[in-house]
């Protein structure tokens, strides 16, 4: 077999696995999906994942990617539109805010799960495999989209409106930085164990907590 043709095996039986999982965390739940599940679905013996992918974690990952559509989407208007840097960071914790309360497994497993910090690297392969996903952001939000980890992306999100009329200085950054995060992962935690929890009240309180800790 030809390089060529190897390579466009690799590529159609890594779809396969990907999409065979989307199915299934769509029919059962992230919590529910298992490689014996994913490999039967896709028709494959469940070691051949593992030529595929680091391990099932990785894979559910990727297949739990397209659920950052319509956030990846709302990034892309953002990018069209003449807000200020202010605007702009309180407009993409809004809608990110939003978007993971609706899948707060899902989204919880991206950034606080196995490969949290392998999350940059997770996205470029996912839209080499799906381009046509992929929307056009302007420079400081792509930078941001593609950070490695939620500590980096929150950074890059900060970066933006440092020195703006706000507290955030390079002496507190990386403080704020932190209680950002950690406010966003107890949230997460709470929708994922209370999942009744009312989402508009989570937002609000998370959105509370991110001007105060900004503003002066």
């Amino acid at each position: 077999m030809g390089e060529n043709n190897k390579e466009a095996l690799q590529r159609e039986n890594t779809l396969r696995f990907i999409e065979a999982a989307e199915e299934l965390i769509d029919e059962y739940g992230i919590d529910n999906v298992s490689v014996r599940k994913i490999a039967e679905k896709a028709g494959f013996h469940n070691s051949t994942i593992y030529l595929y992918f680091k391990d099932v974690n990785e894979l559910i990952l990727l297949a739990s990617m397209k659920h950052f559509n319509e956030y990846s989407k709302a990034l892309a208007r953002l990018s069209s539109k003449n807000w200020d840097s202010t605007e702009n960071f309180y407009f993409v914790w809004r809608f990110f805010v939003e978007s993971m309360l609706k899948n707060p497994k899902i989204y919880y497993n991206f950034f606080f799960g196995k490969h949290g910090q392998d999350f940059g690297i997770l996205f470029k392969r996912y839209y080499e495999l799906f381009p046509e996903e992929a929307d056009k952001l302007s420079p400081d939000l792509m930078d941001m989209y593609y950070g490695k980890n939620i500590q980096e992306r929150c950074m890059k999100l900060l970066l933006t409106i440092k020195d703006k009329d706000n507290q955030i200085t390079s002496k507190n950054i990386n403080m704020i930085n932190t209680i950002i995060v950690a406010s966003v992962k107890y949230i997460l935690e709470q929708k994922c164990m209370e999942p009744e929890l009312d989402s508009d009240i989570l937002t609000r309180d998370l959105m509370n907590i991110i001007e105060y800790t900004i503003s002066k």
